[in-house]
């Protein structure tokens, strides 16, 4: 249970073992039903990865990050794939602010497969530190993909379907695998922060489910229960979150808690379930009070079912969609906020919130080097 914080409103926010799984996997559908439908966040402990890979996995993130803009941009965010590096200047095109920065790579790096080409373009990855680091990216997103799959097997029961529904359509070995691992980094700022926006505005994510690494006493994430969001038509589509950010009457923390992984519905699978599981918004507020001021970094690990895999809900709510609709909508939606120099997006993202004036543009704290803007390939 979390506190939203000032006295606002209480969450429940459950944390579900997933120990001894073959034995309780209907007890722990029965606990993801509940969180899933809600809250749609959830923490779960018990699920095996070593707290010395998820401490390598950080430091594997600083190591790319620090390398020079000339070599990351080698790297250059791909739309389609969601993959690749965002600079804080990139960013601030969409955000507003320069307090946020991106590295993903999936499966076969920043290369994998091209549904427009419907062909396999290989691998890329960065030479410069050496295949033990792509060795180490993998074999910690195969972990991470293991407790993914038994995280959606239990759903699966939970919800009245065949246990495997929702393991098929994500084969990690598939050339059409788009699941990938990111590593968000956001600057130190300084000791005034109440005029400070969200280092990262609300949103929800694309994908099925998010695994998040985040490290004990990084505060900040916040996520707001759909009873607690305004309502807005322009967030009913996937691909919206870059035109439109959701408010919310309250935003409940979510911080790290020692052991545990946070997790959060994605947009595909409140579509599976026609709308049963809630996709959550969660933003990145600024620090406060006495919240650490230094740097920030989390490891999301995004899953997403092969891109030519067409999936709807039972009872058909909303249209059919394919793995690749989930990741190309919202990369190229990102995309066109991009290439809109005007700036006229923020007009419609933020125009009329009373949240408006905390979303001017903010210089984010001298820190790693950053890059002008290039074009996505």
């Amino acid at each position: 249970m979390t506190s939203a914080g000032d006295g606002d409103v209480i969450t429940d926010v459950l944390i579900i073992d997933l120990s001894d799984f073959e034995n309780r996997k209907h007890e722990i559908g029965h606990q993801l039903y509940h969180a899933s439908h809600n809250v749609g966040s959830f923490y779960i402990k018990g699920h095996g990865v070593p707290n010395k890979d998820i401490d390598s996995i950080f430091n594997a993130g600083e190591q790319f990050l620090d390398l020079t803009a000339d070599v990351k941009e080698k790297f250059v965010w791909i739309p389609d794939r969601y993959l690749g590096w965002r600079s804080q200047t990139d960013l601030e095109c969409v955000t507003g602010n320069k307090l946020w920065e991106w590295v993903s790579f999936g499966r076969y790096g920043t290369g994998g497969y091209d549904v427009r080409k419907q062909k396999f373009l290989g691998s890329s990855w960065p030479t410069e530190l050496g295949d033990s680091w792509k060795q180490q990216s993998l074999e910690f997103q195969a972990k991470t993909h293991e407790v993914a799959l038994k995280i959606l097997r239990a759903m699966a029961l939970a919800l009245g379907r065949d246990e495997y529904e929702f393991v098929e359509p994500f084969d990690i070995e598939s050339e059409e695998n788009p699941s990938f691992m990111a590593w968000n980094w956001y600057p130190p700022v300084g000791e005034d922060t109440a005029k400070l926006p969200p280092r990262l505005h609300g949103h929800a994510d694309m994908d099925i489910i998010t695994l998040l690494y985040q490290r004990t006493g990084d505060t900040g994430l916040e996520i707001a229960p759909g009873k607690d969001v305004d309502e807005n038509p322009d967030l009913k589509e996937i691909g919206n979150i870059w035109n439109a950010v959701p408010t919310a009457k309250h935003w409940t923390p979510l911080d790290p808690i020692e052991g545990c992984i946070t997790v959060n519905i994605g947009d595909g699978l409140q579509w599976w379930t026609d709308g049963l599981f809630k996709s959550t918004y969660h933003r990145v507020r600024a620090p406060k009070g006495s919240d650490n001021k230094g740097s920030r970094m989390s490891v999301p690990y995004f899953v997403n079912p092969k891109l030519n895999y067409i999936f709807q809900g039972p009872e058909k709510k909303f249209p059919p969609l394919s793995g690749f609709d989930l990741l190309a909508k919202t990369g190229n939606a990102y995309e066109a906020r991009k290439n809109d120099p005007e700036g006229k997006w923020k007009q419609k993202a933020y125009g009329g919130s009373h949240h408006n004036d905390q979303y001017a543009s903010v210089e984010g704290a001298k820190g790693r080097e950053t890059a002008v803007p290039v074009a996505a390939a």
